[in-house]
């Protein structure tokens, strides 16, 4: 890389008048590049790599190795941790997970260091990892800079290139997926396939073949054979959504697949072998459904190898913007509503989120298309669970309240926010439970 030396015999000209600065000097770079001095703090960035890390030059200037690589502001992780600390790191290409405006995304940077007349410099060519070319990089980062976030990332990170089997656990609408594609792109697994099953859409009769695939003749249709997510996920990763909505007769299966890392196909007579990591995520207490006897607990202890608690939205306030922001970018013709107005960041900032990022996702959706080519106003931000807003603001509006809530939208909020008690979703929603029956068999849910 030959980006380093001529940026510094440039800018070391003679007559200093003359010389172009640092930022004018990068910017003659097409590639993704950065600059980085001897106390690991950044100095320059061309637009190819602000465009890259979704980052303001304002906010790239002299932040720290630690917030760059791990997004943690603070001193030098050191050798293990920082990859300007690791001498093997100068002479080859390195996959690393870089902060971003947007979360975490998996780079190859190629880097030098030289010697200036004012010290050490790190020259950082930036480029996508190859292992994620082939799917959005966006499907891979998490967003947020909040403490909680943060620490959730952390122990993704940690917990991602081992083989543990890991338990997602949180409320509904809070990202489950997400995380679990973010782990599979941590891990060693990453260029294998990533299947996502949800066990809450399946039914009874359905699950086991699509989880371990029939023979053909197995059952009436079946007239060819078919093989399961296990084998599908073979050397990648298998997301079990809902796992706590499995029926005991497919726990005990399941059990046995994570014990003997072997499936044996619905009507088949042998097993075969699989090599697929299992991420499994719930909204259920498993420990209560144990209890209850409604969910095995050997298969429970066997899950739980490494539980992660992803917390609601409403205790990561901090992240509602960003989030607001990146899915306003989704949208097309959303990113033209950006900078966020004062009075509809406060109006976003006061909700209460009971459906969670989904429901701040379908918010800002439905914003973008009411605001279309002009701006966006508070007017646009209709709330899907109006009471639990009207709580926090201190309004008390009952009848607006109800026709409110009672969308498909605010009953699907209200049952995830009770999970999935009737009763529980009823007062929330401000309407009796015959009437929260009604809906449920306008819109066609169940559970």
């Amino acid at each position: 890389m030959e980006y380093l030396p001529a940026m510094l015999t440039l800018n070391n000209r003679p007559n200093a008048a003359a010389a172009p600065t640092l930022d004018q000097v990068v910017e003659l770079i097409p590639d993704a590049f950065v600059i980085l001095d001897g106390n690991h703090r950044l100095l320059a960035a061309n637009r190819a790599a602000l465009d890259c890390l979704s980052l303001s030059r304002e906010a790239l200037q002299g932040m720290g190795c630690g917030e760059f690589f791990l997004g943690v502001p603070g001193d030098c992780a050191g050798a293990g941790r920082c990859p300007l600390a690791s001498p093997e790191s100068m002479s080859r290409s390195v996959s690393v997970l870089v902060y971003g405006g947007r979360g975490r995304q998996r780079l190859n940077i190629r880097m030098t260091r030289h010697s200036g007349d004012d010290g050490d410099f790190f020259g950082l060519l930036l480029y996508p990892d190859a292992a994620t070319v082939s799917g959005s990089s966006e499907n891979v980062r998490l967003v947020g800079q909040s403490a909680p976030m943060r620490e959730l990332m952390r122990m993704v990170e940690r917990v991602g290139p081992t083989h543990a089997t890991v338990l997602l656990l949180g409320e509904s609408g809070v990202g489950k997926e997400r995380v679990a594609d973010y782990l599979h792109h941590c891990s060693g697994r990453a260029q294998g396939p990533l299947v996502v099953v949800d066990c809450s859409t399946l039914g009874e009769q359905i699950i086991e073949a699509e989880l371990f695939g029939y023979e053909k003749g197995a059952f009436t249709g079946a007239d060819r054979r078919k093989i399961g997510l296990f084998e599908a996920a073979q050397g990648g990763t298998l997301f079990i959504d809902e796992v706590g909505e499995l029926p005991l007769a497919m726990q005990s299966k399941l059990l046995r697949v994570l014990e003997t890392s072997r499936i044996r196909r619905v009507g088949g007579t042998e097993y075969i072998p699989v090599d697929a990591r299992v991420v499994a995520a719930t909204h259920r207490d498993l420990a209560s459904m144990v209890t209850q006897g409604g969910f095995r607990e050997d298969l429970y202890y066997r899950l739980s190898a490494f539980p992660i608690f992803i917390p609601p939205l409403r205790e990561r306030r901090e992240d509602v913007l960003a989030l607001a922001e990146y899915f306003l970018r989704e949208v097309e013709g959303g990113a033209s509503h950006l900078p966020l107005s004062v009075p509809v960041t406060d109006l976003l900032v006061s909700h209460h989120y009971p459906g969670n990022v989904r429901e701040l996702k379908n918010i800002m959706t439905r914003a973008a298309i009411l605001a279309g080519g002009g701006p966006l106003l508070p007017e646009h931000i209709a709330f899907q669970s109006r009471q639990a807003h009207d709580a926090d603001t201190g309004l008390s509006a009952q009848p607006r309240r109800v026709r409110t809530a009672c969308t498909e939208a605010g009953v699907r909020a209200a049952l995830a926010a009770s999970g999935g008690h009737r009763s529980e979703a009823a007062r929330r929603l401000g309407v009796s439970e015959r009437t929260l029956y009604r809906y449920l068999e306008k819109f066609q849910i169940r559970g």
